[in-house]
């Protein structure tokens, strides 16, 4: 059976022995004090190598022979709904079917508990098979993981110390709506006059007198937006001069808007609506979408001004991922350039036996594998930052022992995350 883990000797020297698991496994399993949660590094690694062994062959025999037919079949606008393709619609009934939407999301809230660098290192299988697919699929588990960071970042989730696992979390009901595969979220930011300048965001969301928010305004060029969780950047403050605190960027704020409510008898009831769906010039099976917010519903994530910085907590895990998807990309484009020099006859000998042919591919082959390396180290420093920055926030009743590991550790990999996103 083909295996995009097993035919790949790089990704499974990471996996081996390129990677500290046993500290990521002791920050994952909250210092081993959850009841139902793996209690020494060895049997963590090998439920992870299960799943990576999982993915490597779900993507070789499953998503990546589909791949011709994910790239011809464009989403299109159905009465007013996007409809995705059957070659699209098989892979996910298949992604669905491996539970990989619960990946990294706490047990106590269904999910495996997994570190996000598995999730990272499957990534890369995936996107070798088929990048849309890669792209969307990190709309499911990946907008659940941002609830929970978003909840955990405003306050709204309550942990039990002793327990080892959180007992409330704000956006629950989404999570296991997510989990369950029944829905995905999505990252509203660019508008038909403002992308990277955010400054120059003009949806605006207003207060009625009872509290509630209402979001108004055009988002485009929004991936996988025809999900029913969008997070959505939208400017609550007027600014009255230009050294106003809430000009351009400080009056922005953060929504979680609920596009639509699928109702009992099989309709949909849409809050937002969905405009077109975007042509690109590639990345076919992923749906991007434009959507007009007319007054619909929405809920502030932390306070009024806080939505640039809650954009960037976003941004930074999905760097990543990106970055672990063009891997995919890289390794899936030498492996074709490979095979087709092996086959490729000229003056007497395959072109992979030229010299300068062979150069070629070697300096590709040395180029993928140094982008690994700056990847997994990227990942895994940025997972332990994160992470023993929860356990500093949220471990009251720290051993000692545990107490100077956080003084001693959280330091060194924060200023190593800083070191690999510059680089």
């Amino acid at each position: 059976m083909a295996s995009f883990f097993q035919d790949n000797d790089d990704l499974r020297f990471y996996f081996e022995r390129g990677i500290d698991w046993a500290s990521l496994v002791e920050v994952t399993e909250y210092g081993y004090r959850a009841p139902e949660g793996f209690k020494n590094p060895k049997e963590a690694v090998e439920f992870y190598r299960e799943v990576a062994e999982m993915v490597g062959e779900l993507s070789a025999e499953q998503i990546h022979p589909k791949a011709p037919a994910l790239d011809r079949e464009h989403p299109r606008i159905e009465d007013g709904e996007a409809v995705v393709g059957p070659a699209m619609t098989s892979v996910f009934a298949a992604i669905g079917g491996a539970e990989l939407h619960k990946l990294c999301i706490p047990r106590e809230l269904g999910g495996l508990n997994a570190p996000l660098l598995l999730y990272f290192l499957s990534a890369e299988m995936i996107a070798r098979s088929d990048v849309s697919v890669m792209t969307h699929f990190s709309f499911h588990g990946g907008m659940a993981m941002a609830m929970l960071a978003y909840s955990i970042h405003e306050g709204t989730t309550k942990f039990d110390p002793a327990a080892g696992k959180i007992v409330e979390t704000r956006f629950a009901p989404e999570i296991a709506e997510i989990v369950a595969g029944e829905a995905w979220g999505c990252m509203d930011i660019t508008e038909p006059d403002a992308g990277s300048d955010m400054a120059r965001l003009r949806a605006r969301a207003v207060q009625d007198e009872a509290g509630e928010w209402f979001v108004t305004g055009q988002k485009i060029f929004i991936t996988s937006g025809h999900g029913k969780y969008h997070f959505v950047i939208a400017r609550t403050e007027e600014a009255k001069d230009p050294d106003d605190p809430f000009a351009g960027l400080g009056g922005l704020s953060m929504f979680l808007v609920k596009t639509y409510d699928d109702l009992p008898d099989g309709s949909r009831r849409r809050y937002v609506t969905l405009e077109r769906v975007e042509e690109k010039l590639g990345h076919h099976g992923s749906a991007t979408a434009a959507l007009t917010f007319e007054r619909a519903p929405a809920r502030l994530i932390g306070q009024r001004g806080e939505g640039f910085k809650y954009m960037l907590t976003l941004m930074n895990n999905a760097r990543v991922g990106v970055g672990f998807e063009s891997l995919g990309l890289a390794e899936a484009a030498y492996r074709c350039a490979k095979a087709y020099a092996e086959e490729r006859r000229s003056m007497g000998k395959v072109i992979a036996r030229h010299e300068m042919i062979a150069d070629y591919l070697d300096e590709m082959r040395t180029d993928v594998q140094a982008v690994r390396a700056l990847a997994v180290a990227s990942a895994y420093h940025e997972e332990m930052a994160q992470k023993l920055g929860l356990l500093e926030r949220f471990l009251p009743e720290a051993t000692a022992e545990e107490r100077a590991r956080l003084e001693r550790e959280l330091p060194r990999h924060r200023a190593t995350r800083a070191a690999t996103r510059r680089s």
